[in-house]
């Protein structure tokens, strides 16, 4: 997705929050925040036009200033806790419904885990227990996961997790599917991007036990960064029947690679700001499940 004007000051207030967090002093919390500015402008008078390339370009800068890899640790370990304890509790509320009405509700729940974002300005995550109340009720717009998730057996889905938290509840959609017949992988980051869940947390809220494999990027990028990703990644993707991809990094990076990337796609996300609303021709705050193929 390219940059809107909106992108540019919703990129640099979140660094900003990063900065803030970590309460330096005035002079060098102004020194890295300059260095932003001034990176942001130069990558896009250098013709970098993605929203999230410009977005992690940024962020390695925050790590590397900060002289810290991990600076959202604290809040993905609080999220990954309260996803496990949602996950049991929507896990027995669902088990016994038919098959449909379980992918359904199993889909529902992994679009609504995509609200848990901390990376979007002037955007609040919902309550656990406005999570809870929602299930039963989400309106999807678009709803093409009727038709990309209808014939499944045999199949194998390469499936891009996001945010921590979020990805415990993914763990639902994935046994739907497996219990389809499809072999269904999980892609986590090697290293840290904002809250997003990472390879050396996936013990910790047992993706195993859901996924048939985990397999990592190589890399911290926002999204499967072709020219970052491993060799095994770039396989599983030629190999691949059909990606889910949840979020909106992965939405904004694919939707400029999908030519390259040759498979067809399923976006499950909520459209959290005016652009990607606007991408997707929905209103602001709508859940969206949309096939590209």
């Amino acid at each position: 997705m390219k940059l809107h004007a909106d992108c540019i000051p919703c990129i640099l207030k979140v660094r900003l929050s990063e900065i803030l967090r970590k309460r330096l002093p005035r002079e060098e919390a102004l020194r890295i925040m300059l260095k932003l500015v001034n990176e942001c402008n130069e990558m896009i008078n250098l013709g970098v036009d993605n929203v999230t390339v410009l977005a992690t370009h940024l962020f390695r800068i925050v790590k590397e200033r900060l002289g810290d890899r991990d600076p959202y640790r604290e809040v993905k370990e609080e999220a990954n806790r309260a996803g496990l304890r949602l996950y049991y509790e929507l896990k027995r509320r669902i088990e016994n419904l038919s098959s449909d009405l379980r992918l359904e509700r199993s889909l529902a729940i992994s679009l609504l885990g995509n609200s848990l974002d901390l990376g979007v300005a002037g955007y609040s995550p919902p309550s656990v227990n406005e999570l809870l109340n929602e299930v039963n009720s989400l309106k999807v717009e678009k709803r093409e996961h009727v038709e990309a998730l209808r014939e499944l057996d045999g199949k194998l889905i390469t499936y891009l997790l996001d945010n921590s938290g979020e990805a415990v509840l993914d763990r639902l959609l994935a046994e739907e599917l497996r219990r389809r017949g499809a072999k269904v992988v999980a892609i986590v980051k090697s290293e840290p991007f904002q809250n997003d869940i990472t390879i050396s947390e996936v013990e910790d809220v047992k993706l195993r036990d859901s996924f048939d494999d985990v397999v990592e990027t190589g890399t911290d990028a926002s999204s499967i960064f072709l020219n970052e990703i491993t060799r095994d990644l770039s396989k599983l993707l030629r190999e691949t029947d059909l990606i889910v991809a949840k979020g909106m990094a992965h939405y904004e990076y694919l939707t400029d690679h999908e030519r390259e990337v040759g498979k067809p796609i399923l976006y499950l996300l909520k459209a959290k700001c005016r652009p990607v609303a606007l991408s997707l021709n929905v209103p602001i705050g709508s859940y969206v499940s949309v096939l590209h193929r």
